[in-house]
This record gives C-alpha cells, sequence and structure tokens, in this order.
C-alpha cells in the first residue's frame, strides 16, 4: 500500500509539472519570472500580459503582471529623482543662485518628496528599488529642511 500512495504522489507530481511545461500560458509566466527576476520589467510585463491573457486563472502571470507594473513605477520614480537632485545639484555649483533658481530647487524637492509617498506598496517589491528610492526621498527631506526650513 506505501509504494502505491508513493506512485500516486509521483504520478500526480509529475502530471502537474508536465502541465506547467506543456501549457504555453505558464511557459510563458517562467519565462516571465525570470526577466523579473532579472530586473528587465518591461520584457516581464509583456510576457505576464500574454501568459495572463491565454489563462485568466494563472495566478503567477497575474502577480508577476502586477508587480511587474510596481516595479516599473518604482524605477521611474528613482530615474526622475536622480535628474532631480543632479538638476539640484547643478544650481547649487553656480556662482550665484537666483530667486528662480531657489523655486525651481524647492519644486523639484516638493515633487521627490511627494511622488515617494505615492508608490504604490508591495511586500514583493526588490529590495535594491525600495533602499534606492528611500535614499533618494532622505537626500531630498534633508535638503529641504536643510534649505526651506531653516
Amino acid at each position: 500500500m506505501k509504494k502505491f500512495s508513493i506512485f500516486i504522489f509521483i504520478f500526480i507530481t509529475l502530471s502537474m509539472l508536465s502541465y506547467y511545461f506543456i501549457d504555453e500560458s505558464y511557459k510563458l509566466s517562467f519565462e516571465a519570472k525570470f526577466y523579473y527576476e532579472m530586473n528587465d520589467y518591461d520584457k516581464a510585463e509583456k510576457l505576464a500580459k500574454i501568459a495572463y491573457e491565454k489563462n485568466r486563472y494563472n495566478n503567477m502571470a497575474f502577480t508577476i503582471l502586477t508587480q511587474s507594473k510596481i516595479a516599473k513605477i518604482w524605477q521611474e520614480y528613482i530615474q526622475n529623482s536622480n535628474q532631480y537632485l543632479f538638476d539640484i545639484d547643478s544650481i547649487a555649483n553656480k556662482d550665484r543662485i537666483t530667486k528662480k533658481d531657489k523655486m525651481r530647487v524647492k519644486l523639484m524637492l516638493e515633487i521627490i518628496i511627494g511622488e515617494y509617498k505615492n508608490l504604490p506598496k508591495s511586500k514583493l517589491l526588490n529590495k535594491e528599488l525600495k533602499l534606492k528610492a528611500t535614499q533618494n526621498y532622505k537626500k531630498a527631506v534633508e535638503l529641504y529642511n536643510g534649505i526651506f526650513k531653516s
């Protein structure tokens, strides 16, 4: 009886695995997961979307699709905040800072701070994305407080 139970377990497991590798939706999901783990969120989103459209019950595809969209928002925040911080640094290195420059710096810092607070939350998000975004946010808050709160 024990051998029969083991045989049934192995048979069911192999059947499930073969289904995942035969079904096009699940193949695409595994490929999307690979690209997600490699931080290529565009490719992961595209593949996960196709996989999800092929099979609306594919939870893996839905999760990767959702998480890729969230990760892209965080990536965009990091890119924008990096650019703003670079622009602020350029203004700070000028010989003469005008009132217009100060207002521009204030606006850029307020955008960095405000956008960070509106980023979608996710426990599955890449830790490096969270760390870099948080660093940019903290730097913006520190600059804002140092320049405009004194």
